[in-house]
């Protein structure tokens, strides 16, 4: 395989290197991660008026420290020209933008276009994309996401007993590609916690180690760890995995097939197909199968980085020169000479004491067992009496609500129970325990159309009913 500074040009990182007391490095690489932002999904590549304005935003976020700075590097570009003229006039903000666009065209980040109406196009070469994407990844800090490759492979794997257009070739080359990310992502996680305890040993302000345990590493690494270990664990998805590549391997039609298809697809001879199949499956099955001291050793690292953080931050507390005995001892010596310096209050400056008091443990800091939920109360109904239309709305209404928890076969068997042998049941002769629950009785009335129960409803004469805390219009329950 090539060198990549065989493919590369020679002086693409001399972008980066640092003349004399100016160093551009901060300022070159946010501009370029700017750019990469802008041409990251456009077709056509970017004009320069598009690029000089994203430069010009960037330099009045970034303050005069980056046009002093671009300043004295365009100082030392043009004192080192043999023919060079004076920089004595002052320089516009364009002409700090065009200088930063040719230095980055010189070492090549960018490539420059000019068109037949002397307008100007500016693009990314292939390698600038790949390189400033992973600059972005180290800028952002996300978490490495394990379950995504492992869940894909185990869908692709699986898929086909279940997909009728499943293509072998295509589901081995993915979960390849998918089983090699997940296992690279493993390994930097295992070095990323041996990176965290040699810090957590160098620091010495237990501020910094607290916040290198509880906002650095559980935001960069917990969540990856803790997902590892728990809902996404590799023993979840590798047995179906591993079980179904061995079923190939070990099928010659199969791997006949699928190597027919891979030749078709990357224009290769068909014994090359089937020999970097038959390597494919061998590195998944072999990786999968050996991730356990891989996933043992990470255990052993996290314990350790726990273990050393802890150690560290009683050592800080319980040393010379910051125990808390001292400290408490360098307090009460500063407050007794500012008490002899004749001050009755703390000055203004001085931390501010505990504005809420210790809580004494009562009933309610205890375990208390569940209980069961409170019964169901009615608000005051504002409409003094239903009419038939509002109560078919309501019908209409309550149906979606009770429909999870009240079956008509409930209900019928509810209401058939009111009856006691009469043909007709009168609102007012419901029980007590209906009457005053709102929920059951406008279930009641919603589910009497219902074409599964045996009673209907009849609307009578008469005046509206008092029904606890509400009044309705008289009605009579119709047995069918």
């Amino acid at each position: 395989m090539a060198n990549p500074f065989d493919i590369l040009p020679l002086n693409l990182f001399n972008l980066f290197i640092t003349h004399g007391d100016v160093s551009l490095q901060r300022h070159y690489m946010a501009i370029l991660l700017r750019v990469y932002t802008l041409a990251e999904f456009n077709r056509f590549g970017l004009t320069r008026e598009v690029v000089i304005t994203e430069i010009l935003d960037y330099m009045r976020e970034a303050g005069a420290t980056a046009e002093a700075d671009i300043k004295a590097e365009m100082a030392i570009e043009v004192a080192s020209e043999p023919d060079s003229v004076s920089t004595a006039n002052p320089r516009s903000e364009q002409d700090y933008a065009s200088f930063l666009i040719r230095r980055l065209e010189e070492t090549g980040w960018i490539e420059r276009e000019q068109h037949a109406d002397y307008s100007e196009t500016i693009s990314l070469p292939d390698y600038a994309f790949t390189l400033l994407e992973a600059f972005r990844n180290i800028q952002e800090q996300k978490p490495h996401d394990f379950p995504g490759q492992l869940y894909a492979a185990h869908q692709l794997i699986t898929a086909a007993d279940t997909n009728k257009d499943f293509s072998p070739a295509l589901a081995v080359t993915q979960t390849y590609e998918n089983v090699r990310q997940m296992v690279r992502g493993l390994n930097e996680l295992n070095q990323n916690i041996r990176r965290y305890v040699e810090r957590a040993t160098r620091e010495k302000n237990i501020a910094d180690i607290l916040h290198l345990q509880f906002d650095d590493y559980s935001q960069t690494l917990g969540a990856s760890y803790h997902a590892l270990k728990t809902s996404d664990h590799v023993s979840r998805y590798r047995r179906d995995i591993t079980n179904r590549l061995q079923t190939w391997q070990l099928d010659p039609d199969w791997l006949t097939q699928a190597a027919e298809e891979l030749s078709v697809q990357s224009r290769m001879d068909p014994t090359q197909a089937e020999q970097r199949l038959a390597g494919y499956i061998h590195f998944i099955i072999h990786q999968l199968e050996g991730l356990d001291p891989l996933i043992e050793d990470i255990d052993k690292r996290h314990a350790q980085y726990l273990r050393t953080s802890l150690r560290q931050i009683r050592y800080q507390l319980g040393n010379a020169d910051g125990s808390f005995k001292d400290r408490l001892v360098s307090l009460t010596r500063k407050l007794a000479a500012l008490k002899e310096g004749g001050m009755e209050y703390l000055p203004s400056e001085a931390p501010a004491l505990r504005q809420h008091p210790v809580d004494l443990p009562d009933l309610h800091s205890y375990y208390t067992p569940p209980q069961r939920r409170a019964p169901f109360l009615s608000d005051t109904v504002i409409i003094p009496v239903l009419q038939p239309d509002d109560l078919a709305s309501l019908r209409a209404l309550t149906m979606k609500d009770v429909i999870q928890a009240f079956s008509p076969d409930k209900v019928n068997r509810k209401v058939l129970g009111f009856f006691n042998g009469h043909k007709k049941l009168h609102v007012a002769e419901l029980p007590s325990e209906i009457s005053t629950d709102l929920h059951w009785l406008t279930t009641i009335v919603a589910y009497a159309h219902h074409p599964e129960v045996s009673y209907g409803l009849e609307i009578t004469n008469g005046e509206p009913v008092d029904m606890g805390r509400y009044r309705i219009v008289p009605f009579e329950l119709v047995k069918l």
